[in-house]
């Protein structure tokens, strides 16, 4: 009953700040500022309770406090707290951002992603979230590869000798066949430990390959065309 009354109160508060702003009467609160909905939602399966984070000043709630009661990536995106209202709360890195669980596979998210390019960057994203064959693969086909300035030619490179990562990055930047290569350097291909007969049952014979990545006689040699 207690809380009952405590959510009534908030939400009739919260209402009151934004009629007050609308009316020109003052500010609102502040846009970093969790709603009463983001608190309850975000401390859900947590040791904490609903009445105790709904009591808590505001900036009592940060990246710290979100480590220690274990909220991370899940309960903060249910949450819908934002990068930028993270961020506020000292999350202030994408190296932080890492801290509460988020990956690249939160990046495929294509508004989260661009969050994340404006609270940080495209490089500092780039240079916690884009690693390993793993987050290639994850990231190929996705709006994050244009939001963070990617192409098919630096996913590959994140596959160097991974001949099963570079075939799934393929599978999923183009339709069977297509432009799948297209601006790729030959030497990129070449180191990936792709070959003639996995190419060509992604639908790229020698022609296509010479086209694309404008590889010489001797590239495609060493990529197995004969």
């Amino acid at each position: 009953m207690l809380l009952r009354r405590q959510w009534s109160r908030m939400l009739r508060r919260e209402a009151a700040y934004a009629q007050f702003d609308v009316e020109g009467g003052g500010a609102a609160p502040s846009e970093s500022a969790l709603s009463l909905r983001q608190r309850v939602s975000m401390v859900i399966g947590t040791s904490l309770t609903a009445e105790a984070v709904v009591n808590m000043p505001d900036e009592a709630i940060h990246h710290a406090f979100f480590q220690e009661h274990r909220i991370g990536a899940p309960l903060l995106r249910a949450a819908g707290i934002s990068v930028a209202q993270l961020k506020a709360r000292g999350t202030d890195s994408a190296e932080k951002l890492a801290e509460l669980g988020f990956s690249s596979l939160h990046l495929t998210d294509e508004s989260f992603c661009a969050e994340c390019v404006a609270a940080y960057g495209a490089d500092a994203v780039l240079a916690q979230f884009f690693v390993s064959p793993s987050d290639a693969i994850v990231l190929a086909g996705s709006p994050a590869v244009a939001l963070l300035g990617l192409d098919v030619g630096m996913l590959l490179l994140l596959c160097a000798d991974r001949p099963s990562p570079a075939r799934e990055v393929l599978l999923q930047c183009a339709p069977y066949g297509g432009a799948r290569l297209g601006g790729v350097p030959p030497q990129t291909l070449i180191e990936t430990g792709l070959r003639a007969p996995e190419l060509l049952k992604l639908g790229l014979d020698a022609e296509a390959v010479r086209t694309q990545t404008l590889a010489s006689p001797a590239d495609l040699y060493m990529l197995g065309f004969t």
